[in-house]
């Protein structure tokens, strides 16, 4: 976290979340004043991102932090999902490379980037973390979990911090899709294993995948990454370990 959002945080409420109307003037409120709530209860965070949801109009992005999730759970919100990328509203969403280690996830990432989603895979996703058309961000508290208490701000120089925080993670990521520039695809990362496994060179992957030296080396980089190998050696090892091979 930079010095500005560092500042930021420091100035971030922690009074409780009180229920019903008294909760509702309190976040119209707070809204109003460009203030930051606190959220412990799960019931009351739920209504609070369901109502900014409702209300966002240009696009929402999405930070996951690393974890093991499930893909039933992943699948379950798939109409809801798919809706917002026709309605043009969902941006883009980032996770952590360690979540989408197992091929069910990857694949479900291949699918939802098949249907319009913009996802990418970046090496690290400290918090959960949402922003509703840059005026308001849902931040979680603690790292690596998707869990209250959150803290939701309105406030922009918050949420200002927290976008920039948001592009520069984008910007660092690895795309997910079959097109021919992105990197990551469960196919995509089958192919790479394969010719790791085979020994081949460079240049001998390329003219088996059809595709440029470059784009080979940029493509068993990002897979190294979701394995968190740092030679083609280890790769093998944690795909077998995660189930690719």
């Amino acid at each position: 976290m930079t010095d500005a959002e560092g500042a930021a945080m420091a100035v971030l409420e922690r009074e409780p979340v009180l229920g019903g109307e008294a909760e509702a003037r309190r976040i119209r409120s707070a809204a109003a004043r460009g203030s930051i709530l606190r959220y412990d209860d799960l019931e009351a965070l739920s209504v609070r991102l369901e109502d900014e949801a409702r209300g966002a109009r240009r696009s929402i992005w999405s930070a996951l932090p690393g974890g093991q999730y499930d893909v039933t759970t992943l699948r379950s919100s798939w109409e809801d999902d798919v809706a917002l990328i026709s309605s043009g509203r969902a941006g883009p969403v980032v996770y952590q490379a360690d979540s989408v280690r197992r091929p069910e996830v990857m694949r479900y990432l291949t699918e939802f980037a098949a249907a319009g989603a913009q996802v990418r895979v970046a090496v690290r996703v400290p918090h959960r973390m949402i922003l509703f058309d840059r005026r308001t961000v849902a931040v979680a508290v603690e790292p690596d979990t998707l869990a209250p208490p959150y803290l939701v701000s309105t406030e922009p120089a918050v949420v200002q911090s927290f976008y920039l925080q948001f592009a520069s993670l984008w910007r660092s990521a690895q795309r997910v899709g079959t097109g021919p520039d992105d990197l990551l695809a469960e196919s995509t990362v089958r192919e790479i294993l394969e010719v790791m496994a085979a020994g081949v060179t460079d240049e001998v992957a390329a003219k088996q995948l059809g595709v440029s030296t470059r784009t080979v080396r940029r493509r068993m980089a990002a897979v190294m990454t979701v394995l968190g190998a740092r030679s083609r050696f280890e790769a093998g090892v944690k795909a077998a370990r995660s189930g690719w091979l």
